[in-house]
């Protein structure tokens, strides 16, 4: 029986490449400086080739953004503030917290969370333009009005809402994208310890099934075994922000509070006196903006049992206080 050498060698050599694939998009995810974009874009060759469709589904939502809040992952919903200019009386009061207690839930969801639903490209170059350190969002007329009506059921019938918006520390986007980037390695390194020695890419198509679990335990699943972050509803963690500006005592027992550990908190006591933030741009110092992502990177491992979300809005509270921002 005589074998077709250029039929084998074609098969061998394109497995040989699939294999490579997989560990490409590894180090590319590895190398925090460099775009996620690249490694996403080959993850969706790795997909089609394997016929994966739902692996598909997440990476073109990722790409092109998800078109709206509906199905829209957790890891892409933060709590936000909701402040507002407006008249009471004689008086104006300015970004103040606007109440919403009394309206529908669906409104409360819409009006206490922003909901990011753009494409990591449009992420990154938010993330890299923004020089304000906050996001915001101004509420459209319609939906100010609804606020207002609420407001004034509330015990005020002659306010006036000037305008209202939603806003929350540029931060988060940095999180989305690390949280996008560490569940797609989690689930690459998976894919190679799993089927590392197949060579056969027929083979790795039959796996459809088992290679969709570890896709919902590692990129889409918040709960179970194998995952790498709990976003839920960025954890019920409830902590008092008591911290005057320059007080160490006060910042030291308010990182406890939220579950840090000593050692993780002389840590930040060392550093934060040693550079000055930048007020005009509400950022922190590039040793403060190092021990933070350090520390986002234990919710990652599950050395800090809290969802990203909250992690970044707490630590980032309670070192604004400390410098009076």
């Amino acid at each position: 029986m005589e074998i077709n050498g250029s039929s084998v060698y074609t098969n061998v050599s394109n497995n040989f490449k699939k294999m490579k694939l997989i560990s490409d998009i590894i180090n590319e995810l590895i190398d925090t400086e460099k775009s996620i974009t690249s490694p996403i874009l080959k993850t969706k060759v790795l997909a089609s080739r394997i016929q994966n469709q739902e692996l598909l589904d997440w990476i073109n939502n990722e790409l092109r953004g998800y078109g709206g809040i509906k199905g829209l992952p957790k890891y892409r919903v933060y709590k936000c503030n909701l402040t507002g200019d407006y008249i009471n009386g004689d008086m104006q009061y300015n970004q103040q917290p606007v109440p919403t207690v009394g309206l529908s839930q669906e409104w409360e969801n819409v009006l206490q969370n922003m909901h990011f639903d753009q494409s990591v490209s449009s992420l990154e170059k938010t993330k890299s333009e923004n020089k304000s350190g906050e996001l915001s969002y101004t509420l459209p007329a319609e939906m100010t009005g609804i606020v207002q009506r609420n407001f004034r059921k509330l015990g005020n019938p002659y306010l006036q809402l000037i305008n209202c918006k939603k806003s929350v520390s540029i931060i988060v986007v940095d999180e989305i994208l690390s949280i996008v980037r560490n569940n797609l390695l989690y689930f690459m390194l998976k894919i190679d310890s799993e089927y590392g020695n197949v060579t056969d890419l027929n083979e790795l198509k039959s796996k459809k099934d088992e290679i969709t679990t570890i896709m919902n335990k590692t990129i889409i699943n918040t709960s179970g075994d194998g995952n790498i972050i709990s976003t839920g509803d960025h954890a019920n963690v409830s902590a008092t922000i008591n911290i005057s500006k320059g007080n160490k005592s006060e910042l030291e027992n308010y990182l406890k509070s939220i579950g840090l550990s000593e050692n993780d908190s002389s840590e930040l006591l060392e550093i934060i006196d040693s550079e000055e933030p930048d007020f005009q741009k509400k950022t922190f110092g590039q040793k403060v903006n190092a021990w933070t992502h350090k520390i986002l990177g234990k919710t990652i491992d599950g050395s800090w049992n809290i969802g990203i979300g909250a992690a970044g809005n707490l630590i980032a509270e309670g070192i604004k206080l400390y410098y009076g921002m």
